[in-house]
């Protein structure tokens, strides 16, 4: 017997292993272990279970035989979306749709060391870039997160571009393509979860500078101003060292994501807190927004 399911609940004890999960159809079933097999399972996760069908005291009882994650059992990232969704929120824009926008920017990159380096760490983890949330609780935490926050952002950046004519579109693109894609290693799963001992020690911020370092290595190119740039906008976009950049932003592009990913991550909280919020009432307290109350007008 296989399925898919989420790990609701684990009872283990001295003599007895085994977990309660929820399929997609909220059907609960138990699924008997081995001791072995409890530390490849966490709660919370979901899993594409095979099992057996052993008689225990005249009781049939689910053995576990084999066990994977659904992110690397479904290679497909469109299909591995619909499985999901039957167990967790996605972001509010569809997979496609995200998908088609990013790559249309991605794209539209000139600067051809700026293109190659973008496109090769995009590539590398392409299919979690769709699933992961952007943090695990405070903003875009929720399956997709990271992609629709992505994805706002270069909507916003390139209506800054039609006022700041200035701008290098090339670094904008890229340095907010690139900027959370290091939340990937830093998070513990798609799911949510907790933050990894890389996450915690080293930050998605010099992570993402250490993936345009090994991309520069791997496609052979030499040293340049455009990978130091880059290094540079994904050290700085949390803007101030209290705020966990490496150094203040001293570009005007490494500027600007800042900015947009302030203005993204706090807006879309506030926006969603406003459509639970009747008018001629106040939100309640967002921790984003410094535990600030905001009122929605009437008209």
């Amino acid at each position: 017997m296989k399925f898919n399911a989420k790990v609701d609940n684990m009872n283990v004890g001295n003599d007895f292993q085994n977990v309660n999960v929820i399929l997609s159809t909220g059907e609960k079933r138990n699924v008997k272990l081995d001791e072995s097999q409890v530390k490849l399972i966490e709660l919370g996760k979901t899993y594409h279970f095979e099992v057996e069908i052993v008689v225990n005291n005249e009781k049939e009882q689910l053995k576990l035989i084999h066990l994977e994650s659904l992110f690397d059992h479904i290679d497909d990232p469109y299909e591995l979306k619909d499985e999901l969704t039957k167990f967790y929120q996605y972001a509010p824009v569809d997979i496609k749709e995200l998908k088609e926008s990013i790559e249309t920017y991605l794209e539209s990159i000139s600067n051809p060391v700026i293109k190659k380096i973008t496109k090769h760490i995009y590539n590398k983890y392409e299919k979690a870039f769709y699933m992961y949330p952007a943090a695990v609780r405070f903003h875009h935490a929720y399956i997709g997160g990271l992609a629709y926050h992505t994805k706002t952002m270069l909507d916003i950046a390139k209506r800054f571009s039609e006022v700041y004519t200035y701008l290098n579109m090339d670094y904008l693109y890229s340095g907010i393509l690139l900027h959370d894609v290091c939340k990937i290693k830093e998070l513990s799963g798609f799911e949510g979860g907790e933050y990894t001992v890389e996450g915690q020690l080293i930050g998605h911020l010099v992570m993402g500078a250490i993936e345009v370092d090994r991309a520069v290595k791997t496609l052979e190119l030499e040293s340049s101003e455009e990978a130091l740039i880059l290094k540079h906008i994904l050290i700085s976009h949390h803007g101030l060292p209290n705020f966990g950049a490496a150094k203040k932003p001293a570009t005007a592009e490494a500027m600007l994501i800042w900015y947009i990913d302030t203005i993204d991550s706090k807006f879309t909280v506030l926006g969603e807190e406003l459509e639970k919020t009747n008018p001629g009432e106040f939100t309640q307290n967002i921790a984003v927004l410094d535990k600030q109350r905001f009122f929605k007008p009437n008209k």
